[in-house]
């Protein structure tokens, strides 16, 4: 069951959305750019709904956002570090082709994608996987 709600945060180049699509879950769906001009408003609405609701996993959605630089990084993984602290899953999900490629350089790929198992290929919705190397299969 889903429940949509308003935006958190909206301006002309970015919108942040949140949904409960299963009890104990909270999904996060962004839209738009993650950088420099976006990253403090973004990590304050992320602490945000980890206080308000307390989720057991808090799922962020970035279908909608073609462009992250190091700053959408870092608020993942500082919001990563504070759903740990309660007790909440974090998992990213569906990170578009250039955003998904700084997941793989960093070395965030496995630890921001992981179901609850810990494995980095059971996420929700559409799988996430890295390309195979050219000539491996």
């Amino acid at each position: 069951m889903s429940v949509p709600s308003s935006p958190v945060t909206s301006s002309a180049r970015f919108g942040m959305a949140t949904s409960c699509p299963s009890p104990g879950t909270v999904r996060v769906t962004l839209v738009g750019d993650v950088d420099l001009a976006t990253t403090g408003a973004l990590q304050t609405d992320l602490l945000g709904v980890l206080v308000a609701q307390l989720p057991d996993r808090l799922e962020i959605d970035l279908a909608g956002v073609p462009f992250m630089d190091c700053g959408g990084l870092s608020v993942l993984v500082v919001v990563g570090g504070a759903a740990a602290r309660i007790g909440c899953h974090l998992q990213v999900m569906n990170p578009q082709p250039v955003v998904l490629r700084i997941l793989q350089l960093t070395g965030l790929l496995g630890v921001l994608t992981s179901g609850p198992t810990g494995d980095p290929l059971a996420t929700i919705g559409t799988a996430v996987r890295a390309p195979e190397p050219a000539g491996q299969l």
